[in-house]
């Protein structure tokens, strides 16, 4: 499932979509698109846009929604307007270009429904001397929300053997292709983000397709054969570096040790000026990097406590700022928290109780439930995001508990799932903190030069070094060594973000040693709500949990007038504080553990099937999408 951002009250996402095509011998192909939309909340309809470029048109449309296991076709209101209101059980169509839009009318509420769209389009086949291709994009890139579960399957006319069939498919690298048998092949895809699209090449005996009447006068198998090759073996390129970096092994180092044990050096006389003239060079490189790219901007704050919020943007955005663009999974907590304390959930003890791995001693769960009637605040990108994914998708009816977390990412499948969602998202807290301007961004071509050098001075002068050894190789060694550390470490903040980071770590501070502080500076149990949600992205939280018998009253921690995360003792903290801990722990193995596309097939340069290609083969279509109104 991938949802939508919540809009209001309501979303949707699509947990389905199948498509099943059937070539025919005059070149045209007929399609099935069947898409199950999950509904939270009360729609009118969906819209479907179908892009029919380089075919002759998109013919005998059909519409229906599945209900009660039966299809139940939709009638035509409109060919001529989408703007023209219809009744539930119609669609308009309109034609604009190579664009098809369909504005399905079909009420629905708080349930999943199954669309069907079936339709034709001309001269979808191209027949060459030698060779028959069908080449569409089957899943199109204008898409408004992620597509989950995508199964697309290709019938073939009659007439080829198995052996005769060649496919490829460019997409995500998560994807598979295969061929079932003489006739038919199919591609699978667990998701597609939004922007991305699916492309499906089949290649097959021109004798199929008689009737086609799309004809080109030349010979064109060697030529895709050879672009499919390249394109294969750059995907597989990317497999294989990605397998190495999960073993801890990157590829520039073997191939850098090859030229190591390769290489040979001509050590010339006049090689210790030279290499004294190199020192001094790379030192006043050295220098220039670090003061222009690395050194931090003067900040005109002093003092060991800031009792204030340095900030009012979210808890992710601050760990943009203190750890130089990375966010922690710790970070999906404090959102949640701060959500919670913004009244967009509750948080209360779930009545569910279950035992623990190790031991017979029972833990109590806690749930974050979304409020029906929540106040309406101005939420961040990744906030709206947040309440989508986790509620919507690893949560049920409304609710999602650190039990229902845990449990989701367990699972390779959902792991994978997990893992997009939580790249997404991280995305999205860099977007909404590039607002803010916190870092100062080093041009990533300049860190790759950068890093060459470095690898290159440190190898170069090892050999150099070997064959005949001088103090300056060393010290030009050394050099290179500190051009890797900056080329991975260069970074800086503004001077707003510099003087930020000063703050917060103070602000860090005052969150670890506030039982020590008079007790007139402690702020009010409310406001050390507040604070808790970024103690949580500091990592401190435990500190300041553990701090709160010695501070506040029990009679304050358990008013629910003054605090949202009131309990019946102290015990619920340290509990919450437990589960927390063992989420957050499931979540970091899911995360790292699902390296999607490492662990996908190898594409096939011969087109016997396997992982998708990235690139594209030049296929029509691309141009459409979806989404619900």
């Amino acid at each position: 499932m991938q949802p939508v951002s919540a809009q209001g009250s309501k979303s949707f996402y699509v947990s389905g979509y199948n498509i099943n095509i059937i070539i025919n011998k005059d070149g045209s192909a007929d399609y099935e698109e069947r898409l199950t939309y999950n509904f939270d909340g009360e729609f009118n309809g969906v819209l479907r846009d179908v892009d029919f470029s380089g075919t002759k048109g998109l013919k005998n449309k059909k519409v229906y929604v599945i209900e009660n296991t039966k299809l139940q076709e939709l009638k035509l209101n409109s060919e001529n307007s989408l703007d023209e209101k219809g009744d539930s059980g119609t669609y308009n169509f309109v034609e604009d270009g190579d664009l098809g839009h369909f504005k399905i009318f079909e009420a629905s509420q708080d349930e999943e429904k199954t669309f069907v769209i079936k339709y034709k389009l001309a001269d979808a086949v191209t027949k060459y001397k030698d060779i028959a291709e069908f080449n569409r994009k089957v899943v199109d890139t204008k898409w408004e929300v992620a597509l989950d579960k995508i199964n697309i399957k290709i019938t073939l006319p009659s007439g080829a053997t198995k052996e005769q069939l060649k496919v490829f498919a460019h997409g995500p690298l998560t994807g598979k292709s295969s061929i079932l048998d003489s006739r038919n092949v199919e591609f699978q895809v667990p998701t597609v983000s939004p922007g991305d699209f699916v492309e499906t090449l089949v290649l097959f005996p021109i004798k199929l397709v008689p009737n086609s009447s799309k004809i080109v006068n030349k010979d064109a198998l060697s030529g895709i054969m050879a672009n499919e090759g390249k394109l294969a073996s750059e995907a597989n390129e990317t497999r294989e570096q990605e397998r190495l970096d999960g073993q801890g092994i990157n590829k520039q180092q073997i191939e850098n040790q090859k030229r190591k044990e390769l290489a040979q050096i001509q050590m010339k006389a006049d090689a210790k000026p030279r290499l004294i003239f190199y020192a001094i060079l790379g030192a006043l490189a050295i220098m220039f990097l670090y003061f222009r790219y690395d050194k931090e901007p003067k900040h005109d704050f002093s003092g060991k406590y800031y009792r204030e919020l340095p900030g009012e943007y979210t808890p992710a955005e601050m760990s943009v700022l203190m750890y130089f663009g990375k966010v922690h999974t710790r970070d999906i907590m404090a959102t949640l928290m701060n959500l919670v304390r913004k009244k967009q959930f509750s948080i209360s003890q779930d009545n569910m109780i279950r035992k623990d791995k190790n031991s017979d001693k029972k833990t109590v769960q806690y749930e974050f439930k979304l409020i029906e009637k929540r106040p309406t605040v101005n939420l961040k990108k990744h906030e709206k995001f947040l309440i989508s994914w986790l509620i919507y998708k690893v949560g049920r009816y409304g609710c999602v508990s650190l039990y229902d977390i845990e449990n989701y990412v367990k699972s390779d499948s959902t792991a994978l799932q997990f893992k997009s969602d939580y790249n997404r998202w991280v995305k999205l807290v860099k977007e909404d903190a590039d607002e803010y301007k916190f870092l100062h961004k080093t041009p990533i071509m300049l860190r790759v030069l950068v890093g060459i050098v470095g690898i290159y001075c440190v190898i170069y002068r090892t050999l150099e070094a070997s064959f005949m050894f001088m103090p300056i190789s060393l010290v030009l060694i050394f050099e290179g060594v500190i051009l890797i550390i900056l080329a991975i470490t260069m970074n800086k903040r503004s001077e707003y973000g510099s003087q930020q980071h000063a703050m917060w770590q103070a602000f860090k501070n005052f969150l670890k040693d506030f039982s020590r502080l008079d007790k007139a500076e402690i702020p009010s149990i409310v406001l050390w709500e507040h604070y808790l949600v970024y103690a949580i992205s500091l990592g401190v939280a435990k500190e300041v949990i553990k701090q709160l018998p010695i501070i506040f009253k029990n009679e304050d921690l358990n008013n629910n007038q003054l605090t949202y995360m009131y309990g019946t003792n102290y015990d619920y903290f340290v509990g919450f504080e437990v589960m927390f801990n063992n989420t957050m722990h499931t979540v970091n193995r899911s995360v790292s553990k699902a390296q999607s596309s490492s662990s996908s097939n190898d594409s096939s340069s011969f087109g016997g099937g396997g992982g998708f290609s990235g690139g594209s083969s030049g296929g029509d279509g691309g141009g459409g999408g979806g989404g619900a109104f």
